[in-house]
């Protein structure tokens, strides 16, 4: 029986894969489990020697495999077939993509096939946030953002940062100055004409909600936003207009600038 775990998060990929191995040692008490990198060819050899033995004491076997793609197609055709529905033998694989067009087999006859992919936008601030309580740590939304952005694409990364913040400040709401104050984080502020080419230049609704975004999650004054905005005299007549009319808006107090900025970009 083969479990197929993929996709490019290999924390949560890992952290699934523990997971398996703890539910299979709690169910069959003499489960007999061995782990194999098959990028050492040598690894490859002591797995067919493991599979192939057989003890009075063992009601179940288990083979946790990796770099399974660094053995000859040919070979491992071969050694899956042989394992594919056997009930006392499950080879729980680990990989960052899927087989090649050769060894699609092992996908379609697998028992199960989980994916991990990197997660974005909502669901990868779920999960920091869901990571940071699990370490006792209270993030802020500006936190949360924050670290987002810097780990984007990097759960290993972020979890180690969460590790320590979790140690140095369990207690209290940790805001962006103070994680900056806990890590060296190599973090540029988005370029802020990136925003006002996006919105001049009528580049997609995608494009230009991400962008203000990044000034936000950067916590970017939307004053000083603004004001460079509407400095640049070389923008489209309507915008200039659009700018002059808000202004007036925001000094009236019937608009603040975060305001104006969301406007602009949803215009």
């Amino acid at each position: 029986m083969i479990i197929f775990l993929h996709g490019s998060d290999s924390y949560r990929r890992q952290k699934r894969l523990n997971v398996i191995v703890d539910e299979y040692r709690r169910k069959y008490s003499n489960l007999s489990c061995d782990f194999f990198d098959l990028g050492n060819s040598e690894e490859f050899l002591r797995l067919k020697e493991f599979s192939g033995q057989r003890s009075l004491f063992d009601n179940k076997k288990m083979a946790v495999l990796n770099n399974i793609f660094e053995i000859e197609t040919k070979e491992l055709k071969v050694f899956f077939k042989k394992y594919l529905d056997a009930e006392d033998f499950t080879i729980l694989i680990s990989e960052e993509k899927l087989p090649p067009k050769e060894l699609e087999f092992i996908i379609k006859k697998a028992f199960k096939v989980e994916e991990f992919p990197n997660l974005e936008s909502e669901k990868w601030r779920f999960f920091i946030q869901k990571e940071a309580k699990e370490r006792k740590a209270i993030l802020t939304p500006g936190a949360v953002n924050f670290l987002a952005e810097v780990y984007k694409n990097d759960s290993w990364g972020l979890v180690n940062e969460l590790d320590k913040i979790g140690l140095i400040n369990p207690i209290r709401n940790i805001d962006i100055e103070d994680l900056k104050k806990i890590g060296d984080y190599n973090y540029e502020s988005p370029d802020i004409f990136a925003f006002i080419n996006a919105v001049s230049r009528n580049w997609s609704l995608a494009r230009r909600m991400n962008t203000l975004e990044k000034l936000f999650i950067s916590q970017e004054e939307p004053v000083k936003i603004f004001n460079i905005f509407a400095s640049l005299n070389w923008l489209p007549r309507q915008i200039i207009k659009k700018l002059a009319d808000c202004d007036i808006m925001v000094k009236s107090g019937k608009m603040d600038y975060e305001e104006v900025l969301v406007d602009l970009a949803l215009s």
